[in-house]
């Protein structure tokens, strides 16, 4: 049990129930025609649940098959790992950075795409044919929530000349 986990556990938790109450006293409308309220409310739930999760799992004694894999694995200078981490929080931060300077002219569904498959390869994930599929499922759900369903008007780019 590690005390800063359930520290930011407890945080998330808490961010997440004032979150909700704020979420639910905007009008939610009806899944046919959703009001401001109704996706606030959706995330309100998923970090209440989440943070729930993180509490539960920090609470629970580690099963002994996880202690016996971890023995396994082998350990790496402290130093190497945070120099891996700061590389990839950089690199993460310089794709969000151009994905903001591409969505209007490129467009919203080829810069989320191209953005979902460098980030899934930067957590490493090495494969590329999966990190593109993961990547089109993801900006396909995308689309269809908020362009579709939402009908928030997000920018087409180039497939606007394109498709007319």
């Amino acid at each position: 049990m590690k005390f800063g986990s359930i520290v930011f556990a407890g945080l998330m938790l808490a961010v997440g129930v004032v979150y909700e109450t704020m979420a639910l006293n905007m009008p939610r409308g009806n899944l046919a025609y959703p009001g401001p309220g109704l996706f606030p409310m959706i995330i309100g739930a998923f970090m209440i649940a989440m943070a729930l999760g993180c509490l539960v799992q920090d609470f629970l004694p580690p099963k002994k098959s996880d202690a016996a894999a971890n023995a396994l694995i082998p350990k790496e200078e402290p130093a190497a790992e945070e120099e891996r981490n700061f590389m990839k929080t950089f690199q993460l931060i310089a794709l969000m950075i151009a994905y903001i300077l591409a969505l209007k002219p490129v467009g919203f569904p080829i810069a989320i795409c191209i953005f979902l498959a460098l980030a899934i390869r930067i957590f490493g994930y090495r494969k590329w044919l999966p990190a593109l599929a993961m990547a089109a499922v993801i900006t396909v759900v995308s689309y269809m929530s908020f362009v579709i369903w939402l009908a928030v008007p997000l920018p087409m780019g180039i497939l606007e000349d394109i498709l007319g």
